[in-house]
């Protein structure tokens, strides 16, 4: 069995340093943290929790987000928070907010062994999440908002886009383009394998150049937009990844002198409320998010309270709104 010693030795330091980085404790310097923290997860060193266990339970559930708290404005989250709240307000419990620290890790295992929450909720997760790795090593109670980890809730993309590229074609689009998220993002994988399975079935070639990893605002979409439309092979059908991508490949195709929904079709992905408003309105896939944040509660709780939860993996189903940002495909002269 792995000893807090064999950690301490692992990297380099004492085992008061071990013992005060997975406490949270003291001034520790980041790159020693980060060095603890490494040799953790190599070692799969589990620490006992039953002083903790002693102290009782918070009640209260924390929220990790990767990126600057302007997170907090986007639309997308604020459903999944707003579900999350509901959810724990149902159970007598509260939610807090994670402050956001040089070193995210450091800062959800310092909040969850000081006491202050039972378990945590990670947003965004990311490839090689440091703040996944440092939970599982401190053996703290977690879900994944997205598909990562042990314990996750996500929205299906695969059904998603299979429906989403389904719709395009029987519009008579065969060349249809992908604006995916940010390529850091776990679900970014997700968009671009599940478009590429969903033209394949309908027997269609992927356009050369037709991919784009369109990042996570309105002007990563126009950027995109633009290099889709300046292709030698004319795009007439794209899919955003997200609403706010498609909101700025929506302005590049006006920019480029064409009309949405007759010139180029344009889909989206979450079916945020300025979607039905625009113009043209954007056909979308609406992501359940509120149930989202439901469900990811209600897997936290039942860790915590060591409960037999009926999954540990939810995936809950999108639906298809038909907007007139999609149309026929229109045939032009060359």
């Amino acid at each position: 069995m792995v000893t807090i010693k064999d950690v301490a030795a692992h990297a380099g330091v004492s085992t008061a340093t071990v013992s005060y980085v997975l406490n949270g404790q003291g001034s520790i310097p980041a790159e020693t943290q980060r060095r603890v923290w490494e040799s953790v997860t190599t070692l799969q060193y589990h620490p006992r929790h039953a002083a903790r266990a002693m102290r009782g339970r918070s009640h209260t559930l924390g929220v990790s987000i990767a990126r600057g708290y302007d997170r907090l404005a986007d639309p997308t989250a604020a459903e999944v928070l707003a579900g999350m709240a509901d959810a724990a307000s149902q159970r007598g419990l509260s939610l807090l907010l994670i402050p956001r620290t040089d070193d995210p890790a450091a800062g959800c295992v310092q909040v969850a062994r000081s006491g202050q929450v039972d378990g945590v909720v990670l947003f965004d997760p990311e490839h090689a999440d440091a703040r996944l790795d440092a939970l599982v090593a401190a053996g703290i109670a977690h879900v994944c908002i997205g598909q990562v980890g042990a314990v996750w809730v996500t929205h299906d993309v695969a059904l998603g886009m299979t429906q989403a590229v389904q719709h395009l074609v029987h519009l008579g689009h065969r060349a249809i383009g992908l604006i995916a998220p940010d390529p850091e993002l776990v679900s970014s994988d997700w968009y671009v394998e599940s478009y590429m399975a969903a033209m394949e079935s309908q027997g269609l070639m992927v356009p050369e150049g037709g991919v784009l990893a369109g990042g996570r605002r309105e002007a990563d979409g126009e950027a995109a937009m633009a290099e889709l439309l300046a292709l030698d092979e004319r795009i007439t059908a794209v899919i955003a990844a997200s609403d706010e991508l498609a909101y700025g490949a929506m302005r590049a195709i006006r920019d480029a002198g064409l009309v949405v929904g007759r010139d180029v079709s344009l889909m989206g992905f979450d079916d945020l409320p300025p979607a039905a408003y625009l113009q043209p309105p954007l056909t979308t896939m609406r992501q359940p998010r509120y149930d989202m944040g439901v469900a990811a509660i209600g897997l936290l709780e039942a860790q915590v309270t060591h409960a037999t939860p009926a999954q540990t993996h939810l995936v809950l189903a999108p639906k298809l709104i038909i907007r007139a940002s999609t149309g026929q495909m229109v045939m032009h002269d060359s």
